[in-house]
């Protein structure tokens, strides 16, 4: 029996080591400005290597690539395009680009406006607006749609965040955990929007490091957890306070997505209310999900072996992310 739990614990966490970069949102960053000749263009993008491309742009009729230029670093790829145009632009013109991220920051000077937009992906591509002289004002269903859709996507895209309300989930039971989870909720709220308006401002290489520290802790409380714990007022408020605290850190990591995303300033507001909104409606789907598995594994009498095997599990690859995450910023300051 102990071999078979060490050989699931193994393939679990062989699984788990591919995505040890949590928090992977895919954001690209797109200016176009004036050439120094009459109709000349100059892209500059820079995108994750993961996806990065060397696909023909889609470009207006009348334009054509004069050159690209592209540098690959570790993480993100920059390229440099020329790009040449008979005619003057028009209000529609847009440059169709082959790199699908999650969302874009974008400058364009190319009609003589300084004009600063978010952008989402249509599909596989992006689509840049380089004809438009203001920032589209958009209606706030779309604005409501987009956030909330960014947020489940992060959440449900972010193992640290999701590792470490799996650990709340197999820690503690009916109203308790519903304390667990909403006292998280509050906490990672609150430090999401105080980050993102940059009342608070702290580096992001450190908290993403104590994250990590925190799905291991999580997990150590949970095997460590009696029967009888669910009972005491003192245990019960330790965790409490302990699960805000985490829940402050792991709000800082969402400020980074959100603000990542290039949102607009008249948007700041509702793309706060509807991203954490998209955060708290995939972590809700998350934990229906994680109690409806340990529901079906106590038919079968596992839900014991599930719960251990999940909780080493995570302890272990929280350990792991944290010698990873540590590794990475000091070798940055080196």
């Amino acid at each position: 029996m102990m071999v078979r739990r060490l050989l699931l614990i193994l393939t679990l966490l062989l699984g788990f080591a591919v995505p040890a970069q949590a928090d992977v949102f895919r954001v690209g960053d797109f200016t176009i400005q004036q050439g120094a000749d009459p109709g000349s263009f100059e892209l500059s993008a820079s995108v994750p290597s993961v996806l990065a491309s060397d696909k023909p742009l889609g470009l207006p009729e009348g334009c054509r690539e004069t050159s690209r230029d592209k540098l690959t670093e570790t993480v993100m790829t920059r390229y440099a395009i020329g790009i040449a145009c008979d005619r003057a632009l028009k209000a529609d013109d847009a440059i169709v680009t082959p790199w699908a991220v999650d969302g874009a920051t974008f400058l364009s000077t190319a009609t003589g406006a300084r004009v600063t937009q978010a952008l989402q992906p249509d599909g596989d591509s992006l689509s840049l607006p380089i004809g438009e002289t203001a920032a589209r004002t958009r209606a706030l269903p779309e604005i409501a749609v987009e956030y909330t859709w960014q947020g489940i996507v992060h959440i449900l895209g972010g193992w640290d965040h999701l590792a470490f309300v799996l650990c709340l989930c197999l820690l503690a039971r009916g109203r308790f955990l519903l304390g667990l989870v909403t006292t998280f909720t509050i906490g990672h709220s609150l430090s999401l929007a105080l980050a993102f308006f940059d009342i608070v401002t702290v580096p992001v290489p450190p908290v993403e490091a104590v994250i990590a520290l925190s799905i291991a802790f999580m997990a150590r409380e949970a095997i460590r957890a009696k029967e009888g714990d669910m009972a005491n007022p003192a245990k019960r408020r330790r965790q409490l306070a302990v699960v805000a605290g985490f829940g402050l850190l792991h709000g800082l990591g969402f400020a980074t997505v959100l603000r990542e995303l290039g949102v607009a300033p008249q948007e700041r507001l509702s793309g706060l209310v509807f991203f954490n909104g998209g955060v708290e409606l995939g972590q809700l789907i998350f934990v229906a999900c994680v109690l409806g598995a340990m529901k079906l594994a106590s038919i079968f009498d596992r839900d014991q072996w599930v719960r251990q095997v999940a909780l080493y599990s995570a302890g272990i690859i929280g350990c792991f992310w944290v010698i990873e995450r540590v590794a990475g910023f000091t070798m940055g300051m080196a």
